[in-house]
């Protein structure tokens, strides 16, 4: 029997809550590595126990078959719709299908029938945009289930709330780390300057971001950080194009390296060997073109390698959380080699998001800015005191001891703040008037000596005349 952690357990309440309010269609928001199909495994199973009938949608191979493995786990088999193998009678209870089978057989009678007659529609990965012909089809009767651990369009994509009409959300990537559910990501980037890339749609052209990875040798610093920061660590690679992560793979084994390439045009049979292979192969390096991105889960991996930008945060998450398994006791960790400026794009794979079904009208703001640990090269916030990969402690700038001596000031009173002012030099004075915490000019009629006065109006960035129009107001400046 599934045993569901207190969170799954939270937001299988809040499905039940949302349909006896009346939603019939709603978004169910399960971070990567979460278990959002074990989640709604168990939500099928209380529904085809009631003598519903349910379909689980989903747009990947890997996606079907995974879904189809967490049913049988708790004792459901499903009919599974696939292309090249008709169904006759739709007499069972609990059908999975890949969205591409399913609408283009929407044509047939029996189809239709099949669609209108469903009591839960279940749709893996809702944000991507395939699903949306399909609500067309769909019963009003119907109840949908939105899963995704990323519910976001960007935009000319249509948004989520056109289409579902609430959103569930019980935990977030930081608390499952703290929790001890996901691994902790440690971050390492290479920045690069990617202004010479087309862009095609929403995203990067990925022959032109291919090419650009190649002709500049970016696979040289791959090979060489890899080497330096997780040598012999389980890893896969997200490349842009074909060519690229052949590239890629054959400059790793070149370099001594144990690698191996898969992308959509790779046979049944030399996709099964090779996952064969990553699984049982503690250094396997696995390069892959948008074949691995979803729907895969292989929680021995120590590294991922973004060999590729992308400027989908979607995807983002998606790359980086096939590392983000955690096994306790031996890995609860795992390292990001980033050569895209994804997370200077993006943020951190592990930062707190907030998420609507609606598209942000506003211009989107930059992610806070990084900087590299002298020490171990890993990334941090600009603003971080100390590395969280090797706790290098970063020294203290000026500008932050002053930004700090400020933060300080701040919280005293105005007569505190005046008494600290009339003990301190012209320079912490200027600081203090220019951030308003107290009066340049009740300063100026402090001072007594013209040129300290000069100097603080110097220190003060006033322009030229302003003595000249000013003289006959301070007593230290008529002399």
């Amino acid at each position: 029997m599934i045993e569901l952690r207190p969170y799954q357990l939270e937001a299988v309440q809040k499905t039940r809550e949302m349909i006896l309010a009346g939603k019939k269609k709603f978004v169910f928001c399960s971070p990567t590595g979460s278990g959002k199909t074990f989640t709604f495994s168990f939500i099928v199973k209380s529904a085809i126990a009631k003598g519903k009938r349910v379909l689980i949608l989903t747009h990947r191979t890997e996606l079907l078959t995974q879904a189809g493995g967490a049913l049988e786990s708790i004792g459901l088999n499903p009919t599974k719709i696939e292309a090249g193998k008709s169904i006759a009678y739709f007499s069972s209870q609990l059908y999975t299908g890949m969205i591409e089978t399913i609408s283009r057989r929407m044509d047939k009678l029996e189809y239709i029938n099949f669609v209108q007659s469903l009591d839960l529609i279940i749709i893996d990965e809702c944000h991507f945009g395939n699903f949306d012909k399909f609500f067309s089809q769909i019963a009003k009767t119907s109840v949908v289930i939105g899963f995704t651990a990323t519910p976001h369009r960007e935009k000319n994509q249509i948004a989520l709330d056109e289409f579902y009409e609430g959103l569930i959300e019980v935990i977030s990537i930081p608390e499952l780390i703290e929790q001890g559910f996901l691994s902790q990501p440690l971050s390492y980037g290479v920045k690069l300057d990617l202004s010479g890339v087309k862009t095609k749609g929403n995203d990067y052209d990925n022959d032109s971001l291919g090419s650009f990875m190649t002709e500049t040798k970016v696979y040289e610093g791959v090979i060489e950080n890899y080497k330096k920061i997780c040598d012999k660590t389980k890893s896969i690679a997200f490349c842009p194009n074909i060519k690229s992560s052949i590239k890629l793979r054959d400059e790793m084994i070149e370099a001594g390296l144990n690698a191996r390439h898969l992308d959509a045009g790779s046979t049944k049979k030399e996709r099964a060997d090779c996952l064969i292979w990553f699984k049982n192969t503690p250094d396997a390096i696995l390069c892959n073109v948008g074949i691995l991105t979803t729907g895969f889960d292989e929680p021995t991996i120590e590294t991922i390698i973004l060999y590729r930008a992308t400027k989908s945060l979607p995807l983002f998450l998606q790359m980086v959380g096939r590392g983000s398994r955690i096994i306790k006791g031996i890995k609860e960790t795992f390292n990001l080699l980033d050569f895209g400026n994804n997370v200077h794009e993006h943020d951190f794979w592990e930062a707190d998001r907030v998420w609507s079904l609606k598209k942000k009208k506003k211009k989107k703001e930059g992610a806070p800015p990084v900087k590299e640990c002298k020490d171990c090269g890993a990334l941090c916030y600009a603003s971080a005191k100390e590395c969280k990969s090797c706790g290098y402690v970063f020294p203290v700038s000026n500008k932050q001891k002053e930004d700090a001596e400020i933060a300080f000031l701040q919280l005293l009173t105005k007569q505190e703040r005046m008494r600290k002012a009339d003990k301190a030099g012209l320079e912490e004075k200027s600081r203090m008037a220019k951030a308003g915490l107290i009066s340049p000019y009740w300063v100026l009629h402090k001072l007594k000596d013209r040129d300290q006065a000069l100097e603080f109006i110097s220190l003060m960035g006033y322009k030229k005349g302003w003595v000249h129009m000013n003289k006959d107001r301070f007593e230290c400046l008529k002399s």
